[in-house]
């Protein structure tokens, strides 16, 4: 196995530390503290889904603020048991990636595993077309030994007792998602020079974790930072007490305002659900995108409300987005998303071109650009194998192999364009509402070649496909490359401990949604699966025209704006901004996007590079505030279970708290 790399010169601004293990044993200490945290982290995922629908997941981040907390410690009284910077960004990088699996991944799929069977009289449609076609290995088809899941009230104890009846779900979960990821791993593998050392993408999520690896960065005696920290921080904290005892007065600084609600009558109220809210943790991670890409969000957010705002004033009908749940409909914004992820993916292989014919010549040659990294060959067959073994799982499950082979490859088409949007743009969220390759099936009219039986198995298998996207597992791939990049851990360490990372993170995080079932009690699903299939199989969809249009123009506008961008210097819109802001996510914090926009516009105009590097602080101290508080807050309420403030884009109680 790969081991830490060892630097010729320290990083800047970090004392140097006493040696005390080896660069093996710091690397197996690494892998050790983060397999011991795993489970709080994917129990936290499956007990609080609302830490973990935003780009920087509160979990690892909270983990890494403990560690680093205790370094601080063991720098001052136990110097030689210290954590490196690489240790402690191996830690984080397990924690995020496999955190990543656990959240929207396990949360949303895993009630399904069992919900046919358990609540079969609930729905007889689907007890009779959907539960008799899913594989039997990947769900339930009795429920007689799930009555004590089913109730719940159990402790930790009862609950590790009864995993071996969930044995055969574990595994095969284990196996198609670990896949799907080793598959997203070896692209970044293979992709991340070009992105991280060659076009020198910003990276702006990472910002704030690779600080908190650098104890001794001179950030960390800001007044400006720990100004920011403690106002934030008592903001908070008043906020939830006063959540929990409405007679204390709060500050507002999530939801302020419905913009909607101001404007009721036809046609302006066609732009939907418009919340104003801060959210301070959001905006500040706004802070560090590049400022044509955070005016290009802004932008195409308003040109996309005033698309449904004009279609209701000339009468068209006007769906939500992903249709129901999947179908096309007007005003087809999902469609236009997809339109603009092909275009993106496209012009991220036209610009790589020199870079993929050097790629070429090291697979030919089974060689390394640099040393302490994964050869390009063993990177190129492990995506083959991985995708082989989604085909046999797939065989296995009664679907053509061709059939996964191209569902998955349209993922996976979208998943590089996706985790090259974040490491260039770094938005806070990225919520694609119902969208997958499923959406493409159906508007291109693929879906009359499919049996019942193949619509309903490769919906149900790769369900998590056509969700939201939120919690999507590669971009904290290729950060944890960046970051161990900036530390001098080899991209052969970052390589193994990510892969242990994918199938521990599957496997633990269905463990924690198991145990928390014995705790709680089993849930139902929500049921967009059955919904969805029932409305596909009974309805027929041939060619949609308007929806295809809709594909074709949001890809004609990305590489429009490409083009025009490569022409001319200076052009304010970028087609990142447009692939993001089609689609739902950017609806929450749109006008803390704004907020920051000016005010960093304002100071790097009379300020300068000093005044926006004061900003930056400030943006560092609201979000170590935000996740400490955070941090305490789902604490009690795991502990607990009595709802408590949120700094989240959800509520505890409901969604729009």
């Amino acid at each position: 196995m790969a081991v830490l790399e060892q630097r010729a010169k320290p990083v800047v601004g970090e004392a140097p530390v006493t040696v005390a293990f080896t660069p093996r044993l710091r690397l197996l200490r690494a892998l050790l503290v983060s397999l011991i945290l795993l489970p709080f982290n994917a129990y936290w995922a499956a007990d609080v889904m609302v830490d973990v629908i935003f780009s920087l997941l509160v979990p690892p981040m909270c983990s890494l603020i403990v560690l680093a907390f205790i370094n601080v410690l063991l720098r001052r009284f136990a110097r030689r048991w210290a954590f490196s910077s690489g240790e402690l960004v191996l830690i984080y990088a397990f924690l995020s990636v496999a955190t990543a699996i656990c959240a929207e991944w396990m949360g949303v799929n895993f009630p399904y595993i069992y919900s046919y069977a358990m609540f079969a009289d609930a729905n007889p449609w689907n007890t009779e077309n959907i539960l008799p076609r899913l594989p039997e290995w990947f769900y339930f088809k009795d429920a007689d030994l799930l009555q004590d899941f089913r109730r719940g009230g159990f402790d930790l104890a009862y609950a590790l007792s009864r995993v071996p009846i969930f044995l055969k779900p574990i595994v095969a979960w284990t196996a198609l998602f670990g896949l799907v990821c080793t598959a997203m791993l070896c692209i970044n593998t293979l992709m991340r020079d070009q992105w991280s050392r060659r076009e020198k993408l910003a990276f702006p999520i990472i910002q704030v974790p690779m600080l908190l690896t650098r104890p001794d960065a001179p950030a960390w005696k800001s007044r400006y930072l720990w100004g920011a920290f403690a106002v934030m921080f008592a903001i908070d904290m008043l906020n939830g007490v006063s959540f929990l005892y409405p007679s204390v007065p709060m500050i507002k600084v999530r939801f302020l305002a419905n913009l909607n609600e101001w404007i009721p009558d036809p046609p302006w109220n066609a732009i939907g659900w418009t919340p104003i809210g801060i959210f301070p943790y959001m905006s500040a991670i706004a802070v560090f995108m590049p400022n044509d890409l955070l005016f290009s969000c802004i932008f195409f957010f308003f040109v996309r409300k005033a698309v449904q705002i004009i279609m209701a004033m000339y009468g068209y009908e006007q769906g939500v987005f992903g249709g129901g749940w999947l179908v096309p409909s007007p005003p087809y914004f999902s469609e236009q998303t997809w339109g603009a992820f092909f275009g993106l993916f496209v012009g991220a292989v036209l610009a790589s071109r020199s870079y993929l014919r050097e790629l070429w010549q090291h697979i030919k040659h089974n060689t390394a650009p640099t040393p302490h990294e994964i050869r390009p060959r063993y990177a190129l067959l492990g995506l083959i194998l991985s995708l082989a073994g989604l085909a046999y799982i797939g065989w296995l499950s009664g679907l053509s192999p061709w059939l996964v082979l191209v569902y998955v490859g349209v993922f996976l088409v979208f998943s590089t364009a996706l985790t090259r949007m974040r490491a260039q743009l770094g938005p806070p969220s990225h919520e694609m509402a119902f969208m997958g390759p499923h959406q493409l099936v159906l508007a291109t009219g693929a879906q009359q070649t499919l049996s019942q039986a193949d619509t309903i198995r490769i919906y149900h298998l790769f369900f998590i496909f056509n969700r939201l996207h939120r919690s999507h597992p590669m971009p904290y791939q290729l950060e944890a490359y960046k970051m161990g990049e900036q530390v001098g851990v080899s991209a052969r360490s970052l390589f193994w401990t990510m892969l242990i990372a994918i199938f521990f993170g599957v496997a633990v995080g269905l463990i924690a949604q198991i145990y928390r079932g014995y705790v709680r009690g089993a849930q139902a699903a929500w049921g967009e699966i059955g919904y969805a299939s029932r409305q596909i199989i009974e309805q027929p969809n041939p060619v949609n025209v308007a929806a295809v249009l809709a594909i074709v123009t949001g890809f004609a506008i990305v590489m429009l704006l490409d083009t025009i961008r490569f022409q001319v210097p200076g052009f304010p819109l970028h087609p990142v901004g447009y692939a993001l802001s089609m689609n739902f996510g950017v609806d929450y914090f749109w006008f803390g996007l704004v907020v920051v926009l000016v005010i960093k516009t304002f100071i790097q105009r009379y300020y300068g590079l000093k005044g926006y590097d004061k900003l930056r602080m400030v943006a560092i101290g609201i979000i170590l505030a935000e996740f400490t508080a955070e941090l305490i807050w789902s604490t009690i309420t795991m502990t607990t279970q009595i709802a408590t403030y949120t700094v989240s884009i959800n509520g505890r109680l409901h969604w729009q708290q």
